[in-house]
């Protein structure tokens, strides 16, 4: 009995596998698009196929004589059908439509031109590089680099001309005599290379759309994967998103001279975290980056999970309406409340370590990515930007607008004078009052209660059953902290005391200086991201050591560890220069005002910096030494006399205010 073959498995008939045996999940192929001829035709060769699967007990020649198929015409068209197909499948019942062919042309003579090189050619050029596998491979090379991004000095998206003309020096180079094809083409070959690279750069979508200049491709969409869950409760689904503001903003920044300078910014991001069942806007934070990171995203989580602070506004007059505010503030059951799936796009600084690592450990929730081949599946918080946009930035001075030719951009350009721009310190302001009145303005989607009202009833309805951060968590919440494993270096016969390093800077402390038995151990060590000044270090068995301080001038001025990596990368390339004991901060923020005059880049981190400092005065829970440090140096120096030997903490905290001392960076010798 003949054998057949799948895949790499010889079988017979009587040991047909099982996955073939099922001709249900063959392709199929819709006979009512044949002609009467070609469906008598089809009909009984995909009978005789499966009389031949289904009833084994049928003799050849009785399938001959019911069919009409020969029992050799029989096996090809049973190889015909196992053959893989360009979807990944196999032929199936396509493979029985007549003249169906399942693979290309291919040559088997020497090319010989008939009529002048005019006919006679065919399949020539795929004989050429199956002959000559280096010239395929220098096409193939060719045609990935016409969509590729320039990273060194190279001709930009090289025309058929010149890869043509490349192509015809491969073949010089791979041996092809001049009275051989291509040479001996009028065209040299021209016509036949250019539907080659026309049909190399269709053979996926992917590479389709890259040639025709697309910047982003869509993913493939995908019928498998878990049904999203819908909302029915107060945070069970959020959903969250960044959004670029359309507004042109300044930042208003003092001189060493106490003169007041006006500089524009690039347009911020807005980052919200939108509870999808009551519509509630649970917290945001406010990102000055080009793009924010996962820093930025940590800090809209840290909003989002504590008690809202109220701020204090600048604009006289500024407030929330009647009934409006942010669930944290109105509900006090919603403080510290954690939600249970957590939707949001693809962006890299959602998909990063750090913050997928915050979610799962702190929060405990299940991450929503969306479906596959939907990245922007999320309605509600984009049609919430959406509004922002309408009803607040495109009525303002200095809006973008939705896009260039937009009349409200056109309207609204204030030209060179800065003045009639929107302020930063205005626009966190305003952004704040945006987002509580939201939360009281009735919603369509709510059947006209306020996304407050709605969060108010949900949250007694569900009483006992929102879930929240344990109490032991609260007072050491901080997501914006990272941990870091640090070897601990010393020396004693250079007599250099017990410290770590971390990002270019020692550490240490009192205790850690003291005790020279710890050289060589490690720490685990946790810093805020926004301020380096102190670390907080735990030996390896869990038990803590207590707070590390930078050595001089890095303890001086708070700064993250984005800016400490920038001063030092500026600092080797010659572009940041301060001497010995001067504060690089310092020396930083007066190189980026003066870059500020000509830079919107520089201007944002000026901007950044100078928010970070304003919030100095509210420190991470986790990072609170500040206050310890300063009782231990108050009472060390307060010991040193006797009239104050027992001074208390409780004294030193209630001390009032004392000028601060000015450091002496630098003397001058006259």
């Amino acid at each position: 009995m003949k054998s057949l073959i799948y895949g790499n498995k010889p079988f017979s008939r009587d040991t047909i596998p099982d996955e073939l045996r099922d001709l249900s999940t063959w392709p199929t192929v819709d006979i009512t698009a044949l002609s009467p001829e070609k469906q008598d035709d089809f009909t009984a060769r995909a009978e005789a196929i499966r009389i031949f699967i289904e009833a084994p007990y049928v003799s050849l020649s009785s399938l001959k004589n019911v069919t009409g198929v020969h029992p050799q015409s029989l096996y090809r068209l049973l190889t015909r059908c196992l053959t893989q197909h360009a979807d990944g499948r196999i032929y199936g019942f396509r493979a029985v439509l007549p003249f169906t062919r399942l693979k290309e042309y291919e040559r088997c003579q020497p090319p010989i031109s008939i009529n002048g090189g005019i006919a006679g050619l065919s399949g020539a050029f795929t004989q050429l590089l199956q002959i000559y596998p280096s010239i395929e491979k220098f096409l193939k090379r060719s045609a990935n680099e016409r969509n590729k991004r320039i990273t060194t000095a190279r001709e930009v998206r090289k025309s058929l001309k010149r890869i043509h003309k490349g192509f015809l020096e491969e073949c010089r180079k791979a041996g092809v005599k001049a009275n051989e094809y291509p040479f001996t083409q009028s065209l040299l070959g021209i016509r036949s290379l250019a539907t080659y690279l026309k049909k190399y750069a269709e053979a996926t979508f992917v590479s389709a759309s890259k040639n025709a200049g697309a910047t982003r491709v869509s993913p493939g969409v995908s019928v498998l994967g878990m049904p999203i869950p819908s909302a029915t409760r107060a945070y069970e689904i959020v959903e969250f998103d960044g959004h670029k503001i359309d507004l042109r903003i300044t930042l208003r920044v003092k001189d060493p001279f106490g003169l007041e300078t006006l500089l524009e910014l690039h347009r911020i991001w807005i980052l919200v975290l939108l509870d999808l069942a009551t519509r509630a806007v649970i917290g945001y934070s406010i990102a000055l980056g080009r793009e924010y990171n996962k820093d930025d995203v940590a800090a809209a989580l840290q909003a989002a999970l504590t008690p809202y602070r109220q701020r204090d506004y600048m604009i006289p007059g500024l407030a929330a309406r009647e009934g409006g505010g942010y669930p944290s503030a109105v509900l006090p059951q919603t403080e510290f409340a954690c939600w249970e799936w957590f939707r949001f796009d693809g962006a890299r600084s959602h998909l990063a370590t750090d913050t997928l690592e915050r979610l799962t450990k702190i929060v405990g929730c299940w991450t929503d990515n969306g479906p596959s081949g939907q990245p922007d599946a999320r309605p509600f918080i984009e049609r919430f930007f959406h509004l922002i946009a309408r009803h607040f930035a495109h009525r303002l001075p200095g809006t973008v607008g939705s896009d260039p030719k937009s009349i409200e951009k056109l309207l609204s350009d204030p030209k060179s004078n800065l003045s009639l721009l929107v302020e930063l310190s205005e626009l966190e302001d305003m952004i704040d009052v945006l987002l509580a009145d939201y939360n009281g303005e009735p919603h369509d989607g709510l059947g006209g209660r306020t996304p407050l009202e709605a969060m108010s009833y949900m949250v007694k309805k569900q009483d006992g059953f929102l879930r929240t951060l344990p109490n032991t968590m609260r007072p050491n919440l901080c997501l914006l902290q990272e941990a870091r494993q640090l070897p601990i270096r010393g020396s004693l016969r250079s007599s250099i005391r017990p410290h770590v390093n971390f990002s270019g800077v020692r550490y240490s402390s009192d205790v850690l200086s003291n005790s020279a038995s710890l050289l060589g151990q490690s720490l685990r060590v946790y810093f805020d991201v926004r301020d380096i000044r102190i670390l907080k270090a735990f030996f390896d068995d869990g038990s803590e050591l207590g707070i590390l301080t930078a050595a001089r001038p890095w303890c001086y001025t708070p700064h993250s560890l984005r800016m400490r990596q920038e001063i030092l990368r500026l600092k080797r390339l010659g572009k940041l220069n301060y001497r010995e004991g001067d504060d690089p901060i310092e020396a930083w923020e007066k190189f980026k005002r003066i870059q500020s005059r000509s830079s919107k880049n520089a201007a944002n981190d000026l901007a950044k910096f100078k928010c970070q400092d304003k919030k100095h005065g509210e420190p991470a829970p986790l990072f609170n030494p500040f206050k310890e440090q300063l009782k231990k140096e108050k009472l060390s120096n307060d010991a040193d006399t006797d009239a104050q030997q027992n001074v208390s903490v409780e004294k030193v905290e209630d001390a009032s205010p004392h000028p601060k001392p000015m450091r002496i960076k630098r003397t001058l010798t006259f």
